[in-house]
């Protein structure tokens, strides 16, 4: 049998992908690290059974937005796929058992380029509008839109979407779809193409979910109710999910002591492992990983040069943000991708911190004194690592200067490439070919970084045609050996996020659109 995403009633040898996740706020190192709370509440999880009905309510850091729901965005990672479903869920990383939804089965072409999928029958929309295979067209259409805020249209552009029935689709592509399809289905919910203008503004938001949006108030909360027509009987557990915005790390542990809330995402890593010491009441959730990164400028200033971007390689203390930002959860060996067959390990930690050689290397660039703005996102996490990133580049003879801005003026400079040297953070999303498609520092449509060459074009091509392990380890090597020596991009950590819940909150799953909230449930 071939490799990659097979039916799920048939699966042997599954696409390894690991999930896209959302940003986690960290500051510094608690009393005990996050690390050793984390192992040993990993054995401690409650086998108590769930409850039918109650409530959940879950602290975010950051607003919903429901125009961005075809994104995988930390503003909508604790409600969305609770109102919007994908066609299958991978969850928490275990890509051995993808889980269908409004598909029920799919397989593979022997060539690797074609895909025919069974769509669920007998689901309704929250208006009651029958869910057809019309839905899933619209859908990919509207990720694939330039004005979509979907990080996969590279992929889907090069694709046939085609309804070869009421309730069967079939995907036609012109590069592999193994290392992709089951990301990009996860990635992507089906939206109602009746009210799909409506999500900008918030007025409907109608999916399929297990529960209904039963009241939105921009910039404040979002509540959903059951859905007592879901397609799945039985599930959710729950009969009302009110997902509040608590900004501030210190309210949102307040909010959890108090009883007011029972799941926070956007506590500091000191706040999280603080709260979870005391009384056996509260528990780490490690997530899914996130690469952070420091891009620098070559379209202006000083990192035109590529010496004076290699400097940065070897200015910045990686472990120092790993223990102070993170609390101690990580790896810091430099790489984009994530562990697994076409990883090339030997090239991790091509660059250790070496203040001398750094400085060094800034003077042979002309470099010393110039400034070097760098843009953030306005958040204590982010600028928590700045400051670490600002005094290694002073050492090192440069001048940072902050540029903090709200996410989503951060978000548009990216988008429209004026960002200058920025600091980012991704979702490390699967394979290397998906990777090179979707992340927007390495992909070659859409990227927010200014660097482009032909070698760096032909040389992402390659990864993307060789598809899957072992073809695609050497072609990976190739770019990565390539990235490294260019220094464009210096991935400081690889970090899971986490999130805190109280121990009364059970069946927290996390696919890369955020929680599934129809398997949560609160103890009996």
């Amino acid at each position: 049998m071939r490799r990659g995403l097979q039916n799920p009633r048939n699966s042997r040898s599954p696409l390894r992908i690991a999930l896209a996740l959302t940003l986690s706020s960290a500051l510094a190192t608690a009393c005990q690290s996050a690390v050793k709370l984390e192992q040993q509440q990993a054995a401690g999880v409650s086998a108590a059974s769930c409850r039918q009905g109650g409530a959940l309510v879950v602290a975010s850091a950051q607003p919903p937005l429901p125009g961005r729901v075809l994104a995988q965005s930390a503003a909508n990672m604790l409600w969305a796929r609770g109102v919007f479903e994908p066609l299958i869920s991978v969850k928490g990383g275990d890509v051995a058992k993808p889980v269908p939804l409004l598909a029920t089965a799919w397989k593979i072409g022997a060539d690797d380029r074609s895909a025919v999928l069974t769509l669920r029958q007998g689901v309704t929309f929250h208006s009651g509008r029958p869910f057809t295979s019309a839905d899933v067209l619209f859908s990919f259409k509207q990720a694939l839109d330039p004005a979509s805020p979907s990080n996969d249209k590279q992929i889907i552009g090069g694709w046939q979407i085609k309804a070869t029935g009421e309730h069967e689709v079939t995907i036609e592509s012109k590069t592999p779809l193994t290392p992709v399809l089951a990301s990009v289905l996860d990635d992507t919910p089906i939206v109602d193409s009746q009210t799909y203008r409506d999500l900008t503004d918030g007025s409907k938001i109608i999916g399929t979910g297990p529960f209904r949006v039963e009241r939105y108030q921009p910039g404040a909360q979002i509540v959903l109710v059951r859905n007592d027509r879901y397609w799945e009987k039985g599930l959710p557990h729950l009969d009302r999910v009110e997902n509040v915005v608590i900004s501030d790390s210190t309210a949102q542990l307040a909010a959890l002591r108090s009883g007011r809330t029972h799941l926070a995402s956007g506590l500091t890593t000191q706040d999280a492992a603080t709260v979870a010491q005391k009384g056996g009441q509260f528990q780490l959730s490690r997530n899914l990983p996130a690469v952070y990164s420091l891009v620098l400028d070559t379209a202006n200033g000083v990192f035109a040069d590529k010496t004076a971007r290699q400097a940065i390689g070897y200015a910045i203390d990686r472990d120092r943000i790993k223990q102070q930002v993170f609390g101690g959860l990580g790896d810091t060996g430099g790489l984009v991708w994530p562990a697994g067959a076409e990883y090339p390990k030997d090239l991790a930690n091509t660059y250790r911190y070496d203040p001398a050689k750094a400085k060094q290397l800034v003077k042979e660039a002309g470099a010393t004194g110039v400034e070097v703005p760098i843009t953030i996102i306005n958040n204590p996490q982010l600028q928590a690592e700045y400051q670490i990133i600002a005094n290694n580049l002073t050492d090192a003879g440069l001048r940072p200067k902050l540029v903090a801005l709200a996410a989503p003026d951060y978000q548009a400079r990216l988008a429209a490439g004026k960002a200058g040297s920025y600091l980012s953070f991704r979702g490390q999303a699967g394979t290397p070919s998906l990777l090179a498609q979707t992340n927007p520092d390495v992909r070659l449509q859409g990227a927010h970084r200014q660097f482009t060459s032909k070698e760096y074009t032909t040389l992402v091509g390659a990864v993307i045609k060789a598809g899957s392990a072992p073809a695609a380890a050497g072609a990976v090597r190739e770019l990565t050996t390539y990235m490294l020596d260019q220094a464009v991009q210096h991935v400081l950590v690889t970090t899971p996020s986490i999130m805190v819940k109280s121990t009364a909150v059970q069946g927290v799953a996390m696919t890369s659109g955020g929680l599934l909230s129809r398997e949560t449930c609160l103890v009996r």
